[in-house]
């Protein structure tokens, strides 16, 4: 059976459905991996076959729209300034939706990520089951407020279901214009609604599945059955990735370091900035540092002192077990693996779903409150990074870590998905 897996985003974004995809390939399944142009080796030292999307997604986030959806300081704004940075990215890119097409031509199924919604206009066309993936709750719950308000108030289940009606409009209006336009010009007998197609899918009770663990946020008491959360998928080591001689002497001259790294959420115009703040929170705390610089985030210009240590990228699986605490931005992959390494983590969230992992980061006790990047200085990071040597977060963190380990989310995805597209 080939499978095509649709998904666009960071390296973060990708990580999970290249996880899944091996763990399909290795049940016998021919699997396409659909992606940015950035990860291509990435992807294919899986095994994967790999279709490029000529999407940049470096040069998207640091881009000045994707920098103002950073700096929104509401959910609204914030959701309202990424569909115009969708839209403006769809323009000047024109190729995305005719690529996806392209590839799923000759799948049997579709398996789609919340940023390619077209993934389930395709499977229709082509008369082939799609199922979605997702790394962040997205499915309506009386229970909470929907992700991106999730930090913010609560003020009962009308109010939480109203947040995730406008969850999901807001984020389908972010990809309807240039899905619709595709469409015109593809077949237009396919009708793209305005109203998000989600409800829609709902009503057809198509499966969605949720790679994170229970044990980070349970399952709501009214999801429905064919929403199934099973355990995040972590990939196995990259088979051709090997750590730098300096890297691994750092490691071992000390004890361990406090890791700080932002991905793909730093702004390069404050680089310098940013990371005078993190070597200035590494002293006053009394912590040996060990810097991502991500996509261009931190600068590699400011000078370092022996006990602060800087990279571009090192796999998070490999590290993250090495250091004493993880401060990053509460991407959902960087947030599985630091909870998943059973170290404290230190959540500073820019934008979109990250506020809350680090709002459930403080909630299970794991890490102290999250700080909002406009909020960062050097002295109350410093003061987070002590806070993480508190006796009760690292038996808690290390109690979550052994129980997400021991759930193999990949392995259970994999059982779920061939009961779905074997009934």
């Amino acid at each position: 059976m080939r499978i095509t897996i649709l998904t666009a985003g960071t390296r973060g974004d990708t990580q999970p459905y290249v996880a899944l995809g091996a763990g399909l390939q290795q049940a016998g399944y021919q699997v396409r991996l659909v992606a940015g142009k950035n990860f291509e080796s990435f992807v294919t030292q899986y095994g994967l076959e790999f279709f490029p999307l000529h999407l940049d997604f470096s040069a998207m986030m640091n881009s000045e729209e994707a920098q103002a959806v950073l700096n929104a300081n509401n959910p609204i704004k914030m959701l309202m300034l990424q569909a115009k940075a969708t839209q403006t990215v769809n323009r000047m890119m024109g190729q995305t939706q005719n690529e996806i097409w392209i590839a799923s031509q000759g799948a049997d199924a579709i398996l789609y990520s919340p940023g390619m919604p077209n993934g389930y206009f395709i499977a229709k066309q082509l008369g082939i089951p799609c199922i979605a993936l997702n790394a962040v709750p997205m499915t309506p719950t009386r229970t909470q407020p929907a992700a991106f308000f999730y930090d913010g108030p609560r003020l009962g289940s009308a109010y939480n279901l109203l947040t995730h009606t406008i969850l999901e409009q807001l984020f389908w209006q972010s990809f309807r214009p240039a899905i619709q336009k595709f469409w015109h010009e593809k077949a237009k007998t396919v009708s793209i609604p305005f109203a998000a197609p989600y409800r829609r899918q709902r009503a057809e009770r198509l499966p969605i599945l949720y790679g994170y663990s229970e044990a980070v946020l349970p399952r709501p008491a009214d999801w429905p059955d064919y929403a199934f959360i099973t355990g995040y998928w972590f990939a196995e080591e990259e088979p051709n990735w090997s750590p730098p001689t300096e890297l691994v002497n750092f490691l071992q001259a000390g004890p361990p370091p406090v890791y700080i790294g932002f991905g793909s959420m730093g702004n390069p115009r404050k680089g310098s900035e940013v990371t005078e703040i993190l070597v200035k929170a590494l002293k006053l705390s009394g912590q040996r540092g060990l810097l991502a610089t991500g996509w261009n985030g931190l600068s590699q210009e400011v000078q370092l002192p022996d006990t602060v240590f800087m990279v571009e990228s090192v796999p998070h699986t490999w590290l993250f077990p090495q250091v004493s605490a993880v401060v990053h931005h509460g991407g959902a992959g960087t947030t599985a693996a630091g909870l998943s390494a059973g170290v404290p983590s230190i959540i500073v969230p820019h934008s979109v779903d990250q506020p809350m992992w680090g709002q459930r980061v403080a909630e299970l006790g794991v890490g102290p409150p999250p700080i909002p990047r406009k909020e960062l200085t050097a002295e109350r990071l410093a003061q987070s990074i002590t806070a993480t040597k508190d006796k009760a977060i690292r038996i808690g963190a290390a109690a979550l870590g052994q129980k997400i380990c021991a759930e193999d989310g990949v392995t259970k995805a994999v059982e779920v998905l061939e009961k779905l597209l074997h009934p």
